[in-house]
């Protein structure tokens, strides 16, 4: 008899399922070890990389990315780093201008202030990285928080802190908003390979693979 046909979404609950039909076919349950050979089968059939603590994967790219900021993080370096007084308040629209944000509306359950036992949803807009902010590899954004409220964070690279340097002390409109795949459309035009073009912009295999790839599809 087969047992749980129906898939269970995430990944603790598919480790579950093989343990439940194991014990429903009579034998034993899953051991620690085997959950953990489970889970990373998952991962691999998944496409997903198994990431290391500190480690961001950048869907649109396919990097990993390492040292990532929270935008309140990233203006205390930048204040600390290049005396550039700017809160996140202010950052925020000035990113939204630059195509590199998106406001996106979220909530969350609270206390209602009458009745703390009791709960209510209260609603936010939440800065959210855009596609180009992520494939020219400046921001990312992470979804945190219990299964049934999602939050979403933005993450400052090391990339895009330094962009933001520029931008924030130049003139208004003097700093352009990198482009990668800009970069790598010249280079093939002068007939370099992707293994060259790696070797001299810097940039990932799996940057140069993506943006090579939507640059054959124009």
């Amino acid at each position: 008899m087969t047992m749980h046909t129906k898939p269970t979404p995430g990944l603790r609950g598919w480790v579950m399922q093989h343990k439940s039909a194991a014990v429903a076919r009579g034998g034993r349950s899953l051991t620690a070890a085997e959950v953990i050979a489970e889970s990373i089968r998952y991962k691999a059939e998944c496409g997903r990389p198994i990431l290391s603590r500190g480690e961001i994967f950048n869907p649109i790219t396919g990097e990993i990315v390492t040292d990532c900021l929270s935008l309140s993080k990233a203006v205390e370096v930048l204040r600390e780093r290049h005396d550039i007084g700017v809160t996140v308040r202010k950052l925020i629209p000035m990113l939204e201008r630059k195509g590199l944000t998106e406001r996106r509306l979220a909530w969350r359950m609270v206390p209602m202030v009458t009745d703390t036992t009791a709960r209510k949803p209260e609603y936010r807009h939440d800065a959210v990285a855009t596609r180009a902010a992520m494939g020219d590899g400046l921001l990312l954004s992470i979804q945190y928080g219990p299964h049934d409220e999602k939050w979403i964070r933005t993450l400052v690279t090391p990339d895009g802190l330094e962009f933001l340097a520029r931008f924030l002390k130049a003139p208004a409109g003097a700093v352009k908003t990198p482009k990668a795949r800009d970069i790598v459309r010249a280079l093939l035009a002068e007939g370099k390979t992707q293994a060259e073009i790696v070797q001299l912009s810097g940039m990932s295999k799996q940057a140069v693979w993506y943006h090579a790839r939507s640059i054959s599809n124009l």
